[in-house]
């Protein structure tokens, strides 16, 4: 594998870690459009994403272990690496929950109030705004940016922790529909979620980063 002048990783696995990387950017961006427009067809195509994006994972998992031979790189050196693999399926399993719960909304006539759609396109927003700084990241190595990236995820958790009380508390008071509780505190989860493992590839780029 030859070494990627200027970059953290090789370049064939930084281009295998790119693809992925862009894969959940699609999916994450056409989730987020059939949230804002409530469209079927849109729902369809992200959920007929699924297979596509899990295949990239896979391969890259495959060809990760297949360099982690003794006579190749060795264990230790794909660990990081293997981390990163399984932060971005894990990822892939909180945005298949999210196909599943508009799926169910679309199916059964569930709307949020204005309120409550404003709420889940802020961290919608967040969510995408991080990932989307991914691949920079992947590329370069930037600690700074890995700390900004680190201090974005904090302060978005923090908003959306406070957005699921507050909703809580709406739902205690009356204000808030019961029926349509389960979808908006769903989809705010695995939006924590999907941002809790950015944080954690940010976390094992730097460590690679340290060691090349």
């Amino acid at each position: 594998m030859m070494p990627n002048e200027g970059g953290v990783m090789e370049k064939e696995i930084e281009e295998r870690f790119l693809s992925v990387c862009r894969s959940k950017i699609n999916q994450l961006e056409l989730i987020f459009k059939g949230f804002r427009v409530v469209s079927e067809n849109v729902i369809q195509e992200a959920d007929q994403m699924r297979e596509e994006v899990k295949r990239h994972s896979t391969e890259l998992a495959r060809f990760i272990i297949s360099e982690s031979t003794p006579t190749r790189k060795g264990r230790d050196w794909a660990k990081p690496y293997l981390s990163m693999v399984t932060s971005f399926e894990r990822m892939g399993y909180n945005m298949d929950g999210m196909v599943d719960c508009l799926k169910a909304m679309l199916e059964n006539h569930v709307l949020f109030s204005d309120h409550a759609v404003k709420e889940v396109n802020d961290i919608f927003q967040g969510a995408m705004d991080l990932l989307e700084r991914l691949p920079e990241l992947i590329q370069t190595g930037n600690k700074l940016l890995a700390q900004r990236i680190g201090e974005q995820v904090r302060s978005i958790l923090k908003i959306a922790n406070g957005y699921s009380e507050d909703h809580e508390e709406r739902l205690i008071q009356g204000v808030c529909v019961p029926k349509s509780s389960p979808h908006y505190l769903g989809l705010l989860e695995s939006l924590r979620g999907i941002i809790a493992h950015i944080l954690e590839i940010s976390g094992k780029v730097v460590l690679i980063s340290n060691r090349s």
